[in-house]
């Protein structure tokens, strides 16, 4: 703001100097108004400036932090109007929340960012006892990140300069936050909903008090990736996902934003498109990097070929940051989370009641009875403009924007 107004003032300077050279007809009235004017203008910017930089959106990151974690957390670190108030820590990309959270360290400290909290969340799935037998190493790689190697420079980052308090378990984090700023934060999931679940349990009026829930999760109508049905986040931990679908949906559908595989694979990125981030520092790098391992597994597991991959955890981010690259591809509906058996090809499905009489209500499909009551909706994305998202990841990361 000091740097703003001496800019102006110098500005003023100016004027006055070039209305009082000869040859230019400029009475002191005249010069006097056009001070006064330029004066309320530069605080009138000043002023927006501040406002805008005032109004940062809350945000607590829920994340497997794998290789398109790292992706959403880099767009969370370089967006302006972010206000990333820590990571709570879940399995998913890899089997053990204590290797997540040591690659959020990991990404945050490339980044420059390395005093945002870590969390370290629950290490089973809602309601069990044991680890899950399923991970995502056989993608996201042996460490969850890529398996990189450190890279040149990185051993040299900056390291926080102050004590955080990481004492709280995720769910308890995103619970006490969520407290402290009722109405205000918004809480993305880009992992298994197991801590956010939890902290519903810790906090029931958690879905009054938080902003909005976006999360990457399900498929709809597109075919899973981890079954023929089920998308990995909600399939890692079915019971927890239908915890957060029935909890945060609401009669308008805006409290819950879902983008399931059916708008992530419509955007991909290709490894040459990802060396741009090698001018992003480190922490660009670092993403630049793992992204070969994403694109080579895509290829040798999934049978999806070719030097590119979905992005599917920037999609929450890029929803709360550009709304309008979806504007031709949301639905509001009731959703329903399938929980059978582990890798029953059923376990973790999004199921959407698209029979015509469930739109008049909620239907007794033992008597076909319709009650007259709607089910709680989510907004679900199913098209977005792919170009265009990842012009404004890659116009971010690199601060171009």
């Amino acid at each position: 703001v000091t740097a703003a107004l001496g800019a102006f003032e110098r500005a003023l300077r100016s004027t006055k100097r070039a209305f009082r050279r000869p040859g230019i007809a400029c009475i002191p009235q005249r010069s006097q108004a056009l001070s006064r004017m330029l004066k309320g203008l530069a605080l009138a910017c000043v002023t927006a400036v501040t406002a805008v930089s005032a109004e940062k959106i809350p945000v607590v990151l829920v994340a497997d932090v794998g290789i398109d974690d790292a992706a959403a957390l880099l767009w969370l670190l370089r967006s302006p109007s972010i206000e990333l108030l820590g990571i709570a820590s879940s399995f998913g990309c890899h089997g053990d929340v204590r290797q997540t959270a040591a690659n959020a360290k990991r990404l945050l400290r490339a980044a420059g960012a390395p005093c945002v909290p870590v969390h370290v969340g629950s290490r089973v799935a809602f309601g069990n006892w044991a680890p899950n037998d399923d991970d995502g190493k056989y993608i996201h790689g042996a460490d969850g990140l890529g398996d990189v190697p450190p890279l040149d420079g990185e051993a040299d980052v900056v390291t926080c300069d102050r004590d955080v308090d990481e004492s709280l378990s995720s769910a308890e984090f995103i619970a006490q936050t969520v407290r402290e700023r009722p109405g205000e934060v918004t809480i993305i999931v880009t992992s298994p909903a197991t801590n956010l679940a939890l902290a519903v349990v810790l906090e029931p009026q958690l879905p009054e008090l938080v902003k909005q829930v976006l999360i990457m999760g399900g498929a709809v109508d597109h075919p899973g990736n981890v079954s023929p049905l089920a998308e990995a986040n909600f399939a890692h931990d079915s019971r927890a996902a239908k915890v957060v679908v029935d909890a945060f949906s609401s009669e308008d559908g805006e409290r819950l934003v879902i983008a399931p595989l059916d708008v992530t694979m419509r955007a991909m990125a290709t490894v040459q498109q990802m060396q741009q981030l090698t001018k992003a520092g480190i922490g660009g790098s670092l993403l630049a990097e793992a992204w070969r391992r994403y694109t080579t597994n895509y290829c040798q597991v999934l049978k999806f070929c070719g030097a590119h991959a979905a992005v599917h955890d920037a999609h929450p981010v890029a929803y709360l940051l550009h709304p309008s690259l979806y504007a031709n591809g949301t639905r509001v509906e009731p959703v329903e989370i399938m929980v059978t058996e582990p890798l029953h090809p059923s376990n973790g499905h999004s199921l959407v009641d698209r029979r015509q009489l469930a739109k008049e209500g909620i239907v007794d499909d033992r008597t076909g009875d319709v009650t007259g009551f709607q089910k709680p909706r989510a907004t679900v994305l199913v098209d977005v403009d792919g170009d265009a998202f990842l012009r404004a990841f890659f116009d971010t990361v690199l601060g171009r924007a």
